[in-house]
């Protein structure tokens, strides 16, 4: 990680949430791009521990993804396809070039990340987290690394985006691997801790938007 970026960026985010710029029930959230450009070449990785597997759900159920969608996002505050109706959702999980792929610790789901072969000049990684009791215990550098080389079979660039909401050595572990960021943004990032969508005492490193 660029540690002047993120400190600068920490720094802009709290003065953000400071001022008046940002509407009432939003969050000022900073996103980053990145690009790595041979995913195929990265060094493969061994297990951390006896028991790992990591599985296609092939054409999962709405209630499945929901499941690690909810379990796994919950503390980094993710909203946007709790709010999606099931319809939409089962539409977006259930294309043939959307591939759900699940991490199992002992034949329990510990992770997962999705992956996204529609477009034939890039892939993109969408959402990829563990579920809470699996962190720290080196699933996270193991996960990634599969599922950068699972998305480098097409030999065409991978992208992924993260932002100020996810894991704080989100981004040093993505560079690490040798992702370039290409794009920042600012957003406005409507709090779903404060409508219900989300419990509200949920991802305690990120201030209430009240």
């Amino acid at each position: 990680m660029n540690g002047s970026i993120y400190d600068k960026e920490s720094q802009r985010q709290a003065l953000r949430q400071q001022g008046n710029d940002v509407p009432a029930g939003h969050l000022a959230v900073h996103r980053w791009y990145l690009r790595l450009a041979e995913p195929w070449k990265i060094a493969d990785r061994d297990p951390p521990s006896e028991g790992l597997t990591i599985m296609r759900a092939n054409n999962p159920s709405v209630a499945f993804y929901r499941f690690l969608y909810h379990t796994a996002g919950e503390e980094f505050v993710w909203g946007d396809r709790r709010r999606m109706s099931d319809e939409k959702l089962a539409g977006l999980i259930g294309k043939d070039d959307v591939h759900v792929m699940v991490l199992y610790k002992s034949g329990t789901p510990a992770g997962f990340y999705d992956v996204n072969f529609s477009d034939p000049s890039e892939t993109e990684i969408k959402y990829f987290a563990l579920l809470p009791g699996n962190i720290g215990q080196g699933f996270g550098g193991y996960l990634l690394t599969k599922a950068i080389l699972y998305a480098g079979e097409k030999k065409v660039p991978l992208v992924l985006d993260t932002c100020t909401l996810d894991h704080p050595m989100a981004l040093e572990n993505y560079r690490k691997r040798g992702f370039e960021i290409y794009r920042e943004d600012d957003e406005e990032y409507p709090d779903p801790r404060l409508d219900g969508t989300i419990r509200k005492d949920a991802g305690q490193h990120v201030p209430l938007a009240e």
